[in-house]
């Protein structure tokens, strides 16, 4: 168990993202724009139909989403 003052002293620390899956770091808009760019097929009409694709409520919801942002990375300019 934590004291507080480690709890306070952690919380105030600097943090950083060490590892980063860009496929999954996909805003929506960029999603649709490198489907619509690449020509590649997403079930999705719209970034607002992308964006609530980005409410998941479990695993398979998250990797669905994944996998599309990993189909629509075609080119060296993509990534």
């Amino acid at each position: 168990m934590l004291t507080p003052e480690t709890e306070s002293l952690i919380a105030r620390l600097p943090k950083a993202e060490l590892h980063l899956h860009i496929e999954g770091s996909l805003e929506p808009e960029m999603l649709f724009a490198l489907a619509e760019r690449n020509a590649v097929a997403i079930p999705f009409d719209t970034v607002a139909a992308v964006r609530a694709a980005y409410s998941f409520s479990n695993l398979q919801d998250f990797l669905d989403i994944y996998y599309q942002g990993m189909s629509v990375l075609q080119t060296e300019q993509d990534f």
